[in-house]
């Protein structure tokens, strides 16, 4: 009898998680802070071989983020990823941006460490941070503001996007994601703040969502 074959996505405890708190924060953002602490501790707890068990760094993970980079025509210069984890999308991002500065933040400190032990060859290009979104502050903005299977956190991003930049959302399992956003909710979310959806759509067993701020911005390089 062939075996059953191995289940993808994350484990019923990250996707119970994940999607008790999903829900409640894009709805109620200032909920977030009864759900910071907690969260933290979690994934602190995972951070040791979080690589190994997610394959966080494999093509399938990463697949809905590049196809929603793939819609953007423009190179940015500065980049924030949002909920980095241990670095895989920011350092994808660098790789694909090799002129762009890459900053990642993370509310776990033990996730960050992973991520700066990988980034320790890169010169200064990808900076990992411990940060929380909801009180992050950068006077000079962002081009490109990536969120690969986190909350939107709509006020927070906006706020820091440069004129013309863009913002991704990106869900490795699409629905089956443990932080999911419905696209409809993220459009509707953006656009209420002033931006406008450039694409939406699936990529392997993910999904994803693109939107820029409306004004033109001059520091964004046509391709």
């Amino acid at each position: 009898m062939a075996a059953a074959p191995a289940r993808r996505g994350p484990g019923p405890l990250v996707w119970a998680l994940g999607r008790a708190v999903n829900s409640v924060v894009v709805r109620f953002p200032s909920s977030w802070r009864f759900f910071r602490r907690p969260v933290r501790r979690f994934f602190d707890s995972l951070a040791d071989g979080w690589d190994e068990r997610v394959h966080s760094d494999s093509a399938e993970f990463l697949a809905p983020l590049l196809a929603a980079l793939d819609r953007i025509q423009a190179i940015p210069h500065r980049i924030l990823d949002i909920g980095t984890g241990t670095g895989a999308a920011a350092l994808e991002l660098a790789n694909r941006y090799p002129a762009a500065e890459v900053v990642g933040i993370d509310v776990s400190p033990e996730m960050i460490v992973q991520a700066q032990a990988k980034a320790a060859g890169l010169r200064g290009r990808v900076r990992f941070l411990v940060g929380d979104i909801a009180d992050f502050e950068q006077e000079e903005g962002y081009d490109l503001i990536a969120m690969l299977n986190m909350p939107p956190f709509f006020e927070s991003v906006v706020t820091l996007l440069r004129p013309g930049g863009f913002v991704v959302t990106a869900s490795s399992y699409g629905s089956r994601t443990p932080f999911f956003t419905p696209p409809a909710l993220l459009k509707r979310g953006f656009e209420r703040r002033g931006l406008h959806t450039v694409a939406g759509g699936q990529a392997g067993l993910g999904s994803y969502y693109v939107a820029q701020r409306a004004e033109a911005g001059k520091r964004l390089e046509s391709i």
